[in-house]
């Protein structure tokens, strides 16, 4: 029965929402934490609003707890689990709310374009999807483009990617695309 369980989980798991990358805690995220359960005088400094950094967050009483990776769900269970488990409470019931608007993610979009600036980041954003969302090329425009990815720069042709759209390749939040220009 149990080897049927663990066969059965990584289809389970593709079903859930929580299951899902775009639906679990990164860097930089930010979410409301609220306690409920015990008396408001005692759970007063657990109504807090975090920032995911370096993968975890700093709570009280407890310390840093790993985010990275886990649903808004995965991770209150967690919460109330060690502050059940370390005796802090007997009953806790703790409430994530995430701050979307916070936590939208965002890249760079500038030189030879129509609207330079930030630009919204979407899943399966595309490198010609994001110089679209920018106003698309001005007459300026040279052939290459630039990703800048945590420090690393890629070059992309332009002519080559309108030739085959298979060569467009994904862009990630915080990159920095600048379309060469004169």
């Amino acid at each position: 029965m149990k080897s049927s369980l663990f066969f059965l989980l990584p289809f389970i798991s593709a079903l859930l929402p929580w299951a899902h990358a775009d639906n679990v805690f990164k860097n930089a995220d930010v979410f409301e934490m609220r306690l409920s359960g015990p008396p408001e005088e005692f759970t007063r400094e657990f109504s807090l609003v975090l920032t995911v950094d370096e993968g975890s967050v700093n709570l009280p009483l407890i310390g840093r707890v790993r985010a990275l990776g886990l649903s808004s769900t995965q991770l209150a269970t967690f919460i109330e689990k060690r502050l059940k488990d370390e005796k802090i409470f007997t009953i806790a019931n703790v409430n994530i709310t995430v701050n979307a608007q916070a936590n939208q993610r965002m890249l760079i979009v500038g030189g030879a374009v129509r609207q330079p600036g930030r630009q919204p980041w979407v899943a399966d954003l595309t490198l010609m999807g994001a110089i679209s969302s920018a106003g698309g090329v001005n007459e300026w425009v040279k052939d290459y483009v630039k990703i800048v990815r945590g420090g690393r720069t890629q070059r992309f042709s332009l002519k080559a990617i309108k030739k085959e759209s298979a060569m467009d390749p994904r862009v990630e939040p915080g990159d920095i695309i600048e379309v060469e220009g004169n």
